[in-house]
């Protein structure tokens, strides 16, 4: 090791590792972006996260460190029938469970760009370590110590290294100012004011450092079989050689193993579930499903070989050489087009599995708007102590109303409406189960939400209690749904949901926290209601009944219809963040293709020179090489299908376990269309710049030097 750290300094060892760099541009500078794009990208995710942090730190309703003042509301107590209490969930635990798995996801996320950026550089050195054996001999021949050339390709990955870090420190700092101004948090709850952007330079500098770090560990295993290479044979001209070295094969043990542990991983999972938290459950099944996505890169190079040579034949029957050539290159050597053919599935395989999880977010959106709010349309003022009962007058007389007082602060949330107004709104909707609720309800009972349900233990039957400054009162639960009993205000997704509803005359229990009856209004048309009782369509004309309501300053007026576009727009704003990672991860894969593709063509260059000799022309060349670009893409493509399709089912079975939400796996067919065609259209334009390169080398050159 002393000896390695004198031999950096020799002036020798500096100007081949720069003469190094100069002849292999495009593959140096493919590793320093590799290296700069996934710091950059860790360290993007980082300044969000914290900016989100600040941002969110001023109220108790987005920060679960801030303790809750139950003072400021009422208190909510489940009760059985005969009044044992029920142990309810910690309301802001529960609140904030989901969006501290999301950060942790998002930062898992990030690491993608990371670990592409990573196989980049490994890739990049492997080649260039095995292209340069015969440099190496003749090194080693005129007197050179092995401390002497490991010295050079160290040299150069420390360079490139930490160009490539300090390239990913600086951009990433712009980077991160643009999505903010774009409205990127990383909790979709809040935008973040750029003079609140704060940079963690600490945990910066240390991605950064892992960066660098990354570059010099993927030298070492190159360079320490280079020192131990057989001089005299690589020094033996190369059609004295014998075939290409075979990649060892993985043992029957490994593949017994990896699906031994899946199912080990099955049989457990009940027993993990109940024995650690949320949060620790959901880190395990991360740590797993990133363990089992890396394991599957495993697989990549017999199925590419195996494949391979069958994806060639659907070619065009005319471009027969070319088809030839590719498919003997596929069969001979088609684990060197494993690198590229595991980054492609690896990229898209994550951007299936986000969009299959956003898909069923907004698809639960969706049928919660259906139950909850697409018959109805609401006003309800912008300031807390509002009315919107003064827009009754102006209301079509078709139109049912029924008016709520304002909800109670977070985290316990309670409203109340008259019991016939109420009663008149169901019946208005013509949805048996709401009239026969609404029925039932009355002075001394309650409606509770699905997933106000869920945190107190109550169902119909159960008790709930009501307290605060103004006394406590003990309600019967009548009913747990969705379908009666919302309405709208300012407030995050989750929060809006949960709810219990009580009659008019209890108002006085909760009249502390609460503005009087009036403040919010539901309508409902009674024909759109009857038209739908008999299988029509559930959604008023609100544009027709709704034209000549007066528009007040104060009021605003929304529809069912128009909540739930709200609502599946911010669904899909959350996922912005992992877009933008999968964004950059996307432009790291293609770099890779097209290194992979450089490299590999400057070690044929005899081979296409030979080609070129016995009258294969320049525009087939190009050809060739577009098509083994498609091939990537293609194979790339399917892969990520196949892989995308099992992460997305156990995102959404993630979801399923950490989150009340009911999400269901549903893919749109488009969707594994869609993934094939970007990853083949994204590797054939990483083969443009080799195809060009590739027609325009010099055969009688190439021939010579060889």
């Amino acid at each position: 090791m002393l000896l390695l750290l004198r031999a950096l300094f020799q002036p020798l060892v500096r100007i081949l590792a720069l003469r190094n760099l100069r002849a292999d541009r495009f593959g140096a500078m493919a590793a320093v972006l590799g290296v700069a794009l996934g710091t950059a990208t860790v360290n993007v995710v980082l300044i969000l996260d914290v900016g989100t942090r600040a941002v969110e730190a001023r109220s108790a309703v987005t920060n679960p460190d801030l303790p809750v003042f139950t003072d400021q509301t009422v208190t909510l107590r489940g009760l059985r029938p005969d009044g044992q209490p029920i142990r309810a969930e910690d309301a802001q635990e529960e609140t904030h469970e989901d969006y501290e798995i999301m950060r942790s996801a998002i930062r898992l996320g990030s690491l993608s760009a990371f670990l592409v950026g990573a196989l980049i550089v490994f890739f990049t050195f492997n080649v260039a370590v095995e292209r340069r054996r015969r440099e190496i001999a003749l090194l080693r021949s005129a007197g050179a110590l092995p401390p002497q050339v490991a010295a050079v390709f160290v040299l150069e990955a420390l360079l490139l290294g930490v160009g490539g870090a300090a390239l990913g420190l600086l951009g990433s700092i712009p980077l991160a100012y643009l999505a903010a101004k774009a409205g990127i948090t990383t909790t979709g709850r809040a935008r973040i004011p750029l003079d609140a952007i704060r940079l963690p330079w600490s945990a910066m500098l240390l991605v950064c450092g892992t960066g660098a770090l990354t570059a010099l560990l993927g030298v070492l295993r190159p360079v320490r079989d280079a020192l131990r290479l057989d001089i005299a044979r690589a020094l033996r001209p190369r059609f004295v050689e014998g075939g290409a070295e075979q990649r060892r094969r993985m043992r029957g043990v490994t593949l017994l193993a990896l699906p031994f542990m899946v199912l080990v991983y099955g049989l457990l999972r009940p027993f993990f579930r109940e024995s650690v938290p949320l949060f620790a459950f959901f880190v395990l099944e991360a740590g797993l499903a990133c363990a089992a996505f890396l394991a599957a890169i495993v697989f990549v190079p017999d199925l590419v070989a195996r494949l391979g040579a069958l994806a060639v034949r659907l070619a065009p029957r005319r471009w027969a050489a070319e088809r030839l050539l590719l498919r003997r290159r596929v069969e001979h050597s088609g684990h060197e087009l494993a690198w590229s053919v595991g980054g492609v599935m690896m990229v898209f395989a994550l951007l299936l599995a986000l969009h299959i999880a956003t898909a069923a977010l907004k698809q639960e959106v969706s049928a919660w708007a259906g139950r909850a709010i697409a018959p109805y349309a609401f006003l309800y003022p912008d300031e807390p102590l509002g009315h919107a009962e003064r827009l009754l007058p102006s209301l079509p007389g078709r139109l049912v109303a029924a008016r709520f007082s304002s909800r109670t602060p977070w985290p316990n949330v309670a409203y109340a409406v008259p019991a016939d107004e109420l009663r008149a709104l169901a019946e208005a909707t013509g949805r048996a189960e709401s009239i026969a609720l609404a029925r039932r309800f009355g002075p001394g009972k309650a409606l509770v939400s699905t997933m106000m349900a869920r945190r107190f233990g109550v169902g119909p039957g159960d008790q709930l209690e009501v307290g605060g400054r103004a006394g406590t009162r003990r309600l019967e639960v009548v009913g747990v749904t969705d379908e009666l009993g919302y309405v709208h205000a300012a407030g995050a997704y989750r929060n809006l949901r949960t709810y219990a509803v009580i009659e008019a005359s209890d108002f006085p229990v909760i009249s502390p926290y609460a503005t009087a009856i009036g403040h919010t209004i539901a309508v409902a048309d009674p024909e759109t209601g009857a038209a739908a009782a008999r299988g029509g369509s559930a959604t008023p004309p609100w544009a027709e009944l709704l034209a000549d309501v007066p528009r007040a300053r104060d009021v605003r007026m929304l529809t069912g219809s128009e909540i739930e576009a709200v609502r599946r727009k911010a669904t899909g704003r959350d996922f912005v963040i992992f877009d933008m990672i999968l964004g950059f991860t996307t432009v790291l894969a293609a770099i890779g293709v097209a290194n992979q593709m450089v490299l590999a063509l400057h070690a044929r260059r005899r081979e296409l020179a030979l080609h070129r000799v016995l009258g294969m022309t320049a525009g087939q060349v190009r050809r060739m090489v577009l098509m083994e670009g498609a091939l990537v893409g293609t194979l790339g493509g399917v892969l990520a299908v196949l892989l995308g399709i099992p992460l997305g089912s156990a995102a959404l079975g993630a979801l399923r376990t950490v989150s009340t939400f009911e999400v269901e796996m549903n893919i749109p067919p488009e969707y594994g269309l869609f993934t094939a065609l970007g990853a083949t259209a994204v590797a054939l334009f990483a083969s443009l710049y080799p195809a060009r390169s590739a027609g325009r080398s010099n055969a009688a050159e190439s021939v010579h030097y060889e």
